[in-house]
């Protein structure tokens, strides 16, 4: 099947498990893991990953809790915060760590993911390896928890179809 095809059922079962109705953040789902990939879930994240060569993958946070500090800038996000505002204390979260360079926003618009305000990212950077990333990265806040899911990939890979 078309890479494609398995990004877009992947995005969708990691979005759809962690915009859930519940009061609580989820802590696991299913995803669709296509062949040659890997499931690397853990405590604070669930990446998903062409496996060995980690030239694309989706990252998905399914409920961190906003009291917690961003890594690089120590920053925190609030209950209620507009997703523009939200937005920014991710881009400059990314900005912070020092493994990205070249970093260059492409698209930074609203957009509703199963019903709540978030926002969209796109973006272009080089790692420290020298590969040259695009990620779409998609964030919203309800109640206390921030959920954000993300696809990554290189030139290499299917970079120009996303």
């Amino acid at each position: 099947m078309k890479p494609r095809f398995w990004i877009c059922l992947i995005l969708s079962a990691l979005l759809a498990s962690c915009a859930h109705g519940g009061g609580k953040p989820a802590l696991t789902f299913n995803a669709a893991v296509p062949e040659g990939w890997k499931e690397i879930p853990n405590r604070r994240h669930h990446d998903v990953h062409d496996q060995g060569r980690r030239l694309q993958a989706v990252r998905a946070h399914p409920g961190a809790p906003l009291a917690e500090p961003f890594q690089f800038t120590k920053k925190t996000m609030q209950p209620g915060m507009l997703p523009e505002a939200a937005a920014e204390i991710i881009v400059n979260e990314i900005l912070a760590d020092s493994n990205i360079r070249n970093f260059s926003v492409t698209e930074n618009i609203p957009a509703h993911i199963a019903g709540n305000r978030g926002f969209r990212l796109a973006f272009v950077y080089t790692d420290a390896d020298g590969y040259f990333f695009k990620t779409v990265y998609y964030g919203f806040i309800k109640g206390d928890s921030f959920y954000n899911i993300r696809y990554g990939a290189t030139r290499k890979s299917i970079f120009k179809r996303i």
